[in-house]
């Protein structure tokens, strides 16, 4: 089961996403500086939620 914190977080994430969106839309901003926006802020949001570098092997 996922974590509820981790839940709660993706959901304040996709809610402030979902209306940045909008007001941009309402501005008038282009579709296409929306595409990169989007694609931008969600790398950031997956390299933060990346969990750190991967695990090492045990020592021998």
């Amino acid at each position: 089961m996922p974590d509820p914190t981790k839940r709660g977080q993706d959901l304040i994430v996709f809610l402030a996403v979902l209306a940045t969106g909008a007001a941009l839309v309402l501005r008038g901003t282009t579709p296409e500086s929306l595409a990169t926006i989007a694609v931008a802020v969600s790398s950031l949001y997956a390299a933060w939620r990346g969990g750190g570098p991967p695990p090492r092997p045990p020592a021998d």
